[in-house]
């Protein structure tokens, strides 16, 4: 199999641009026997002649005007080449795939990913939203750039920075009979059913290890797979929940539900970007990296502030 060299392709193409040795040794600022040797070695590798000598002038041969149109086109898309990995070192254009557990990816990261989008517009973004162990298979697997979850995972090195405040509340129906009671015993939980996320929500997990310090039985009503079920089945009467502070604004608004004063609560942790150690962050993921680190203590700071006040 012949193999081209594209420094030798480079001389051949100034060459047959000229119909010239003798000016193709000027523009290239080489000897003309530099450029002749150039050429034999390329016509050699080819096994084929791609120039004619006939008295003082130089003619491509078929083989030659051949390579020539092919030449034309190699060096065309080399440019192209040189041009996308240009771009590709540019936060400004590109792909940012961003992966996020189900409360975080619909509540907080729009948000976060829309300010982005503000200073990078060329930037194409896609946000996929999971539970927990379809993420970190998303994140292990290198489908997204980095990931935002509510528990660092231990299962692969990661870097990870917090991102926000998880404030996790329990919400009852405003005829429930502890709603406006304050300061309500952890002990009268026991008397209550509980609607739960499903197997592996960090909010599931977190519901169970308060009782199980509270030396507490859980009793479950239902198991449910959403925030939206969750606040329609709570409203309904079906039980009360644990969820996540930013998913209930509408719903207190309204009135359609009520966050429960019991000792212990709300549960705070934190939501932490998270991305492989070993990855190599396009430029795009590098520069949303960059922001959210920057708008972290801002958002963290605000939270905490208004935790406080409450």
């Amino acid at each position: 199999m012949h193999k081209l060299n594209l420094h030798q392709l480079a001389t051949f193409q100034v060459v047959a641009k000229h119909s010239s040795f003798s000016r193709a040794a000027e523009e290239l600022h080489f000897s003309q026997p530099a450029v002749s040797a150039q050429i034999h070695l390329l016509e050699k590798s080819l096994g084929i002649k791609l120039f004619d000598k006939i008295g003082r002038k130089t003619h491509l041969t078929h083989a030659g005007e051949a390579l020539y149109l092919y030449s034309q086109k190699i060096f065309s898309l080399l440019d192209e080449t040189v041009e996308m990995m240009e771009a590709l070192r540019s936060p400004h254009s590109g792909i940012l795939r961003v992966g996020a557990d189900t409360t975080v990816g619909t509540y907080v990261i729009p948000g976060l990913l829309g300010k982005f989008h503000q200073l990078y517009p060329q930037v194409e973004i896609e946000l996929e939203v999971f539970n927990r162990g379809y993420l970190l298979n998303e994140l292990t697997t290198n489908m997204v750039d980095m990931a935002v979850m509510g528990k660092v995972p231990t299962e692969a090195a990661v870097f990870s920075a917090p991102l926000a405040l998880n404030e996790m509340v329990l919400i009852a129906p405003p005829t429930h009979r502890l709603a406006g009671c304050t300061q309500v015993p952890m002990k009268e939980l026991g008397r209550e059913h509980f609607l739960l996320r499903e197997v592996g929500s960090g909010t599931r997990d977190a519901l169970k290890q308060a009782f199980e310090e509270a030396g507490l039985a859980l009793q479950v009503s239902m198991q449910v797979g959403n925030n939206s079920a969750i606040k329609q089945s709570v409203a309904a009467g079906l039980g009360i929940a644990l969820i996540s502070r930013v998913a209930i604004n509408l719903e207190l608004e309204m009135g359609r539900l009520v966050m429960l004063d019991v000792e212990g609560f709300p549960i705070t942790r934190k939501w932490w970007l998270v991305h492989l150690k070993e990855k190599n962050l396009s430029a795009p993921a590098r520069a949303f990296k960059n922001f959210v680190l920057q708008e972290t203590d801002g958002l963290l700071n605000k939270q905490d502030r208004r935790r406080k006040a409450v």
